[in-house]
């Protein structure tokens, strides 16, 4: 292999490496801030989870037992909005 194109070979690798490492980075500052889409694709992509994120969204997450509910659907309330403590 010629040396001109092993440089173009590698400049190419190395863009794209540089590319992921900045989308996995944009994707962590999103997923910090609560955002659903950054959260599942650092899962499907990455395999990473933010388990302190995940339990402080209100939303159900497709991959959290019980979509992070309880089975009453108010997160620890009864069915009368009280407590059972």
């Amino acid at each position: 292999m010629k040396t001109r194109e092993y440089l173009a070979i590698k400049r190419r690798i190395d863009d794209f490496e540089l590319s992921e490492q900045l989308t996995r980075t944009k994707l962590m500052q999103g997923a910090r801030a609560g955002d659903v889409r950054a959260l599942t694709l650092l899962r499907e992509r990455y395999g990473l989870r933010l388990p302190i994120v995940e339990d402080t969204l209100k939303v159900a997450l497709p991959w959290k037992p019980n979509h992070g509910h309880h089975k009453n659907g108010k997160n620890g309330n009864h069915k009368n909005g009280n407590n059972r403590n």
